[in-house]
């Protein structure tokens, strides 16, 4: 018969992998992911720049999924199919995320001409997406593994006090 306590340690560490798995690797194998396509639209921004005059526009053809990272001195207006969308950025880079296959169209809102240059990009999530499918896995066999254990210490308790 299987000790309790070893069963109980055995547990416990496959939890523990588990939750690395989950609140360590997953989240650091994201930024890679996300910090390699930056990396990769930062090069592709500076291959092509459009000047746009106030109120002019700039329309991009972009799938669900991608990100669209322009460079301006100031964050300019987003429209994805009609509708404004967030953004974010810093250091004069923008990121807008595409939630639907359309259009996402720029437009100078200022008063200035603004040069502008853009990307598209896609953010591989997979690597993510494999290092939480693993970690709940494990998490649920930790748990089994621990259960099966404290089963086993409450039955042999149980044979010692009769």
């Amino acid at each position: 018969m299987p000790n309790a306590r070893r069963l109980f340690t055995i547990g416990i560490v496959i939890l523990a992998a588990a939750v690395v798995l989950l609140f360590i690797v997953s989240p650091y194998s994201l930024e890679s992911t996300f910090s390699t396509s930056i990396k990769q639209a930062q090069k592709q921004i500076n291959s092509t720049t459009y000047l746009l005059t106030p109120n002019q526009s700039l329309s991009v053809s972009i799938s669900q999924g991608k990100l669209l990272v322009y460079n301006s001195s100031n964050p300019l207006k987003i429209l994805s199919n009609g509708q404004s969308i967030s953004q974010a950025g810093s250091n004069n880079i923008w990121i807008a995320a595409a939630t639907t296959n359309g259009t996402i169209t720029l437009i100078n809102n200022y008063s200035t001409p603004i040069r502008v240059g853009y990307a598209v990009v896609g953010i591989v999530l997979w690597p993510s997406y494999i290092s939480i499918f693993l970690s709940i896995i494990l998490g649920v066999i930790g748990i089994i593994i621990i259960a099966y254990g404290t089963i086993i210490s409450i039955r042999n308790k149980g044979k010692v006090t009769n």
